[in-house]
């Protein structure tokens, strides 16, 4: 047993998921501070659902990071006999030269799926929702669904909690004091208390600016939204009868309970970063990006003209300025682990990345190679655009 007492700030996917792989790997000293709740409506992790969707483009990393994070969130269904993820099929439409594409229908194949290229009429005898026209790429791959997002923070918080962990919610940390490199890391509470560790995981999300001090990280945050419709037909949008999409930067699922025993609602969304966003002011709603998206989500889906809007939900996200994970040690100071710049892209992989920290924190060999998710690289990008210029 290991008996270091770790502090993981954030109570989102990351922070819940490398608690559960710490204590999995037999650490017992292991607490979560979360600054609201588990599940709260201003995180990024928080909401109904999530896509899982193996499509990268040419990327294998990324693409068998996928198929090890979905193998993990099926043994943990097993273990929990709780219901964390749904196949539905994506469909993807896109373009010859868009270099996302067809290239993930290659890689996804060379991985050992089988996705379908589908001409205009199979798509259109298939998936009647979606108006094609403007594309001239279409695949369909059967083997990707989506995460029930809160379901899966809460399924992991429970675990947590019978593994003896320790979940501390509505406690907010504004400084962590590590100077001292002979001393314990002290954590300072906003209710005037004080916390110590030996080692510290920072998973805040959008709020992870505010720890850190005179370190300036490269990530930004910015506002998202997601669109809900109701008043369709299930016998054409419920799961089994229409895909998860992706189609440019829109993306969307089958209608699907929104909330435990609640309705049933499509949901879509934009994944085009929005405009800069400061996680302590209230949600702001910027009602023209909204239109542009609703109108081409019209063109696209045609039958959400005679849908009902019925819900706006604002979030953010925390976007490094290459769109690749930071999970690293900080500079200087190996006890405390950086996982940020996480947003858009990394909740179906929320118990892979889990694992990945822990490694850091174990110093064990990660399963994934951690090269290309280390803070070093910015420096390098940074040298190599000074001798550009010079």
């Amino acid at each position: 047993m290991n008996q270091q007492r770790i502090i993981i700030v954030g109570g989102g996917i990351l922070g819940l998921a490398t608690a559960y792989n710490l204590l999995m790997q037999g650490f017992i000293r292991v607490t979560v501070l979360e600054q609201a709740t588990i599940d709260h409506d201003r995180g990024s992790s928080h909401g109904s659902s999530r896509l899982l969707r193996f499509e990268y483009g040419n990327d294998t990393l990324y693409t068998g990071m996928v198929n090890l994070s979905l193998e993990r969130w099926k043994k943990l269904e097993q273990q929990t006999q709780r219901h964390l993820y749904t196949p539905t099929g994506v469909l993807v439409l896109g373009h010859e030269n868009d270099n996302f594409a067809r290239p993930g229908y290659d890689t996804v194949r060379k991985l050992g799926y089988a996705p379908e290229r589908l001409t205009h009429a199979a798509s259109a005898q298939r998936f009647p929702q979606f108006n094609t026209a403007d594309y001239d790429f279409i695949s369909y791959n059967m083997d990707a669904g989506m995460m029930h997002a809160s379901t899966c923070l809460k399924v992991l918080r429970d675990c947590i909690i019978d593994m003896g962990g320790t979940i501390q919610e509505r406690q907010r940390v504004t400084s962590i004091e590590h100077e001292d490199l002979l001393k314990p890391i002290r954590l300072l509470l906003a209710n005037g208390d004080t916390i110590e560790a030996d080692r510290v995981i920072v998973a805040a999300g959008p709020w992870v600016h505010r720890l850190l001090g005179k370190m300036e990280l490269p990530v930004r945050l910015t506002h998202q939204y997601l669109l809900y419709f109701a008043n369709l037909p299930a016998s054409l949008y419920g799961v089994n009868a229409c895909p998860a999409f992706i189609a440019g930067d829109l993306y969307g699922f089958p209608m699907h309970q929104i909330t435990e025993n609640g309705p049933s609602w499509f949901k879509a969304a934009s994944h085009e970063f929005g405009a800069p966003a400061d996680p302590d002011e209230p949600p702001h709603i910027d009602q023209q990006a909204i239109k542009q998206v609703v109108e081409r989500l019209y063109h696209l889906i045609p039958a959400l003209q005679q849908a009902d809007l019925t819900q706006i939900e604002a979030f953010m996200y925390d976007v490094s300025i290459d769109e690749d994970f930071i999970l690293d040690y900080m500079p200087n100071d190996k006890r405390i682990i950086l996982g940020t710049g996480l947003s858009g892209h990394a909740f179906k992989f929320g118990i892979l990345l889990g694992e990945l920290v822990s490694s850091l924190v174990s110093e064990e060999e990660p399963v994934v190679p951690m090269t290309r998710f280390k803070l070093s690289r910015f420096a390098a990008h940074q040298n190599e655009h000074s001798h550009s210029i010079a």
